[in-house]
């Protein structure tokens, strides 16, 4: 029977979103003593790590020193342990800094993480997605769409790790877009390539097929061929649609997909390639903007590319900034040695938030800086400082802005995360 405003448990902290940012804020909210909630509207937790198919979290070192910890790097280090990942050397070069990126098995990933929800005793509500909420003097009201119909929520204190800012434009909070949003992309894996298969032929056929306009107008042998490794190739489609709408979202899957089949087929019937099979394709595109907050602080990309300190730093991050930009260029500022960013609280912050977080790509920050944060160990570890502030401020009923730093820091240290400042 279909159920409608079914009242549950009041919870401490609840999270919208269980990708990378919200599965860590989650854990760690739970591991500092908050009653936890984690809805999730996929299949499974991890997000771009596991149903966007990018599964291979960065970076967690700069200049040979490991910056981001606990939690989050636990399930690396969990994932590596069952066979799932080997961890590379950390010497960093910016030219190959994605050599530091850690390629984890996805199953073995989002058992992981399932595994740890459960160790710490999160109650995670997988098939959910937020459907309203309303903020109260206590706390928020949620209204969540599930499998059993609609059910109202209640929470101390609510973290946005949806990734388009659901939750906060639910309860009327500002946020912020860029003009012109970065392409999202579609993971596409084949294998049963020949091993006789000349690079070289390949490439020239499709730069014909470009030319007579068979191949998406982004196309380039680059972004086909280029991670040709013996006998497996994998690509990403490149799409362009704002998909924080319903319409935008679906159009955004179909046309990817449309366009991965439209380049498979042509691969099949280049010479040598008849017999190409569809090894894997992600169960969505990857987004790398949408909305953002607009929070008591916002990083600028000088903040962060100068390796700006702040006195409420909560963690670090360390990619480039990376920015995408239709059809398929990219503009990438690295940093200079020694430096790396720190991001601080006051981002993770609305303004004038009295009990919401956020966490993950859709924090405080300008498009450039941004471009960088909303890589995956950056988001993991903003999804941990924003779990642990819910707890405190949950713990003793007080605004998320009013929570002390010094025991954000305290708690967590005793989680194992690093805190700016100590590296």
């Amino acid at each position: 029977m279909w159920k409608k405003g079914v009242k549950t448990d009041i919870y401490d902290v609840a999270v919208a979103g269980g990708g990378t940012a919200g599965v860590f804020a989650a854990i760690a909210a739970a591991a500092a003593g908050a009653r936890t909630l984690l809805i999730e509207k996929n299949s499974v937790l991890g997000g771009t790590m596991t149903a966007g198919g990018v599964s291979y979290p960065g970076l967690f070192f700069a200049w040979g020193k490991q910056i981001i910890g606990g939690h989050c790097w636990e399930a690396v280090q969990r994932v590596a342990a069952l066979g799932g990942a080997q961890i590379p050397e950390m010497t960093y070069k910016s030219e190959h800094h994605w050599q530091q990126q850690i390629r984890l098995d996805k199953l073995t990933l989002a058992c992981v993480l399932d595994e740890m929800c459960r160790e710490h005793q999160v109650c995670v509500w997988l098939h959910t997605s937020l459907a309203s909420a309303n903020e109260t003097g206590s706390g928020v009201t949620l209204q969540l769409a599930g499998k059993d119909g609609l059910v109202s929520v209640q929470a101390k204190k609510v973290i946005d790790a949806t990734g388009d800012a659901q939750l906060t434009r639910s309860l009327g909070y500002a946020c912020d877009k860029s003009g012109r949003l970065q392409p999202a992309t579609l993971f596409v894996r084949l294998d049963n390539i020949p091993d006789h298969v000349a690079t070289a032929n390949l490439a020239e056929q499709v730069h014909h097929a470009i030319r007579e306009q068979r191949l998406p107008a982004w196309s380039t042998p680059g972004t086909i061929l280029g991670t040709l490794s013996g006998r497996s190739l994998a690509f990403h489609v490149a799409c362009a649609a704002d998909s924080d709408t319903t319409a935008g979202r679906t159009r955004l899957e179909m046309d990817a997909r449309r366009e991965a089949l439209q380049i498979v087929r042509f691969l099949r019937g280049l010479d040598g390639l008849q017999a190409l099979h569809v090894a894997e394709f992600s169960l969505e595109c990857g987004v790398r903007e949408t909305n953002r907050i607009v929070g008591e602080y916002t990083i600028t990309a000088r903040d962060y590319i100068s390796g700006r300190r702040f006195g409420d730093a909560v963690c670090n991050a360390f990619y480039p900034i990376d920015l995408h930009e239709p059809p398929y260029s990219i503009k990438q500022v690295f940093f200079e040695e020694g430096l790396y960013a720190q991001v601080p609280y006051r981002a993770l912050v609305p303004r004038g938030s009295t009990h919401l977080l956020a966490a993950g790509r859709i924090i405080s920050s300008d498009t450039d800086a941004n471009s960088a944060l909303r890589v995956q160990a950056p988001c993991m570890a903003e999804g941990q400082a924003a779990g642990c502030a819910a707890a405190i401020a949950a713990s003793e009923n007080q605004p998320v802005a009013a929570v002390d730093y010094h025991s954000l820091c305290q708690a967590l240290e005793r989680q194992g995360a690093i805190i700016p400042g100590e590296v």
